[in-house]
């Protein structure tokens, strides 16, 4: 089956896009993708396994166009079984597929956009409605965006979309973690360093809470340059500056394996009500999987979705990411019983080397690609 991965992103930005590509090919299946270069400097690039096999189009006032042509372009000249659209941009732009297209279609939101009142973004929104009714599988890492979308969209009941949570594949699972018997117990948090995602409660949480270390490993966004002098300067104010470290931002694969010198990561987001894709985080959190994997016990936040697949099983210890209280609360438990940390990231990395890998979740939608991919052949 040949498979074209059609994504209006940096499709190296997204690890479920990478693992799926190798997953595909190690099943024998040809995999190429189509993407967007935005420039910045980005240093989640595709790997270079896959580099080879993607085509790009840099943005530009006229990239939607181009973008289009491009994929209908490939199209024509590759002739792939099946077209894997991964977002609600792609959908747009590739709209004329949707129509003359007769293979099978995959439309993959990994993340949902917000209905806007612009021409623009109705069109969009329009646009991925019609996609998810055109496709024979539709795709989402969580279950509320999927039922929202298939609201939006109309699907009836049997075509309900398939949950697909971005965790690991098995070969990226690490190795049962080396026991450590004494010291702070290191948690880190991983992703871009602003008000909003790291709050000055951390480090207020931090200075209660002697048993504990804290790495970030990020960037600042253009909005909060500045904001990792201003932690530090807290931290030295609090008498914490010592149990603080900031490290650079890391290519993926990298990150993942400077995750194994930790015991607990923090992914407890602050939520916002207008954006559905930070209220339904359960099961799209890159860093929450990406951290069990390699054996790390979780911080996460209080909602009951977070409960459910993470506390309540084990996993992970709760709280209230703008509360330094609560964070403190959180920070207390797992600096208290440095075994009981390792015990939860350990059951944590053996849930995922199982039935919570990627391989798994991506397993029936393959299964509806090869059958509509065959059919239209």
């Amino acid at each position: 089956m040949k498979i074209l991965y059609i994504q209006y992103a940096n499709p190296g930005a997204f690890p479920v896009a990478m693992r799926a590509g190798r997953l595909w090919r190690a099943a024998g299946h040809e995999v190429r993708y189509l993407g967007v270069d935005f420039g910045g400097g980005d240093p989640l690039a595709i790997g270079a396994d896959l580099a080879g096999d993607c085509d790009w189009i840099a943005y530009n006032k006229l990239a939607p166009l181009q973008f289009a042509a491009r994929a209908l372009s490939i199209v024509r000249r590759w002739k792939p079984d099946c077209l894997y659209v991964a977002d609600s941009m792609a959908a747009f732009a590739c709209a004329p597929l949707r129509t003359f297209y007769r293979g099978g279609i995959v439309y993959h939101e990994h993340d949902s956009p917000v209905f806007a009142e612009s021409f623009r973004l109705r069109l969009q929104w329009n646009a991925r409605a019609a996609m998810a009714r055109r496709a024979d599988a539709v795709v989402l890492p969580n279950a509320d965006r999927g039922a929202l979308l298939a609201r939006d969209a109309g699907l009836a009941p049997g075509r309900a979309p398939i949950i697909a949570w971005n965790t690991p594949a098995r070969d990226e699972v690490g190795p049962p973690r080396p026991a450590v018997s004494a010291g702070p117990v290191r948690v880190v948090y991983a992703g871009s360093i602003n008000v909003h995602r790291v709050p000055f409660a951390m480090i207020e949480a931090l200075a209660d809470v002697p048993a504990v270390e804290l790495t970030l490993i990020g960037y600042e966004t253009v909005s909060s340059r500045g904001h990792c002098a201003r932690l530090r300067a807290l931290a030295a104010e609090r008498g914490c500056a010592g149990r603080l470290h900031i490290r650079d931002a890391m290519p993926y694969h990298a990150l993942v394996e400077a995750l194994r010198d930790y015991d607990a990561t923090f992914a407890a987001l602050a939520t916002d009500a207008e954006d559905i894709n930070l209220r339904f985080m359960a099961g799209a959190s890159n860093k929450s999987f990406d951290a069990m994997g390699q054996g790390l016990a979780l911080i996460v936040g209080p909602g009951d979705d977070w409960r459910k697949m993470f506390v309540d099983p084990g996993y992970a210890v709760a709280c209230d990411p703008a509360d330094a209280a609560s964070i403190a609360g959180a920070f207390r438990r797992l600096g208290a019983d440095r075994d009981a940390v390792r015990a939860m990231g350990e059951a944590a990395r053996q849930r995922i080397a199982s039935d919570w890998a990627y391989d798994a979740q991506l397993a029936p939608v393959t299964q509806i690609m090869e059958r509509a991919g065959g059919a239209a052949r």
